[in-house]
C-alpha cells in the first residue's frame, strides 16, 4: 500500500503503522474480497449494497438493530408531523 502525506488535519494519525501492524492478522482475505467484489459486478441484478466480510456484516447488524430500536421508540414523535385536514384529521 502508498500513503501519501497526511492533510494537516490528520497528523496525528499514523495509518501506515496501523496497516502494518495489521498486516497477516485482518480477518479479511484480500483475493477473497476480490473475487466477491468481481462476482456482485458480473450478477445480472446486483444489489445496491453489499457487505464484505465477517466482521463488517456483523457490525452493520447491529447498527440495524440499534436504529431500528431508535426508530421505533420514536415512532409516535415521527408520525406526529403529517399535516392535518380542516377537519383536524389526516
Amino acid at each position: 500500500m502508498i500513503f501519501s502525506d497526511p492533510h494537516p488535519a490528520y497528523t496525528h494519525l499514523n495509518p501506515k503503522e496501523s496497516m502494518d501492524k495489521r498486516h497477516g492478522t485482518q480477518q479479511g482475505d484480500p483475493d477473497r474480497g476480490a473475487a466477491a467484489m468481481y462476482k456482485v459486478a458480473t450478477m445480472d441484478e446486483p444489489p445496491l449494497r453489499i457487505v464484505l466480510g465477517s466482521d463488517a456484516f456483523s457490525s452493520i447488524i447491529d447498527k440495524i438493530e440499534k436504529y431500528d430500536d431508535n426508530y421505533r421508540k420514536y415512532e409516535g414523535l415521527s408520525r406526529s408531523t403529517d399535516y392535518l385536514g380542516k377537519d383536524g384529521q389526516k
